[in-house]
């Protein structure tokens, strides 16, 4: 399984409800001329497409884009009007006889902007392998948001930590004094 012949791209993508988030899938230079598409579902082999492109025209279905750039041999996925349904495991992939090579996308949408920035902090401080970089092809099919690990952080260890840091925040409060006569 090489990274090179296999798209790659984000392991984790985090939108904003009612906004759009995009997701840039790379590729060998030997899949340039061969069909994209991005598709939703857990499993790879059964997940509906979405969205697919032959070309470097833009195509647009319902909230989803796709438009392949083979210059740079990346293909660009745009969802718009997120809604928290929207989240979930998708792929990018590629079409061709066979199996298809393609790479695991985890969409995580943010119901609010407060927590955005917050959560978006805790998962580059706690996470940074999984927050920002390019991971490893599908062939490995590995995602952090089903390891043990990630759940009892994000579910257990999370929460706690944000409350202690309430609690400081509390307690160093600067004080107000109301002197009575």
């Amino acid at each position: 399984c090489s990274s090179v012949q296999n798209p790659t791209g984000p392991k984790l993508v985090i939108g904003q409800e009612k906004g759009s988030l995009i997701v840039k899938c790379h590729y060998g230079s030997s899949w340039k001329t061969y069909t994209k598409y991005w598709c939703q579902g857990p499993d790879w082999k059964s997940c509906r497409t979405l969205v697919t492109t032959n070309s470097e025209q833009l195509v647009k279905k319902d909230r989803v884009s796709i438009k392949d750039n083979q210059k740079s041999l990346v293909f660009t996925v745009t969802m718009e009007n997120l809604r928290r349904s929207d989240a979930g495991t998708y792929w990018c992939g590629i079409e061709r006889t066979g199996v298809d090579p393609g790479f695991e996308v985890n969409v995580v949408i943010d119901p609010g902007k407060n927590s955005s920035l917050m959560y978006h902090t805790a998962v580059d401080l706690l996470w940074p392998p999984y927050a920002r970089t390019v991971g490893t092809p599908a062939c490995t099919r590995t995602s952090p948001l089903n390891s043990v690990f990630f759940q009892i952080l994000v579910f257990l260890e999370l929460p706690l930590l944000l409350s202690m840091l309430s609690a400081v925040l509390w307690v160093n409060r600067p004080q107000t004094c109301s002197e009575n006569q």
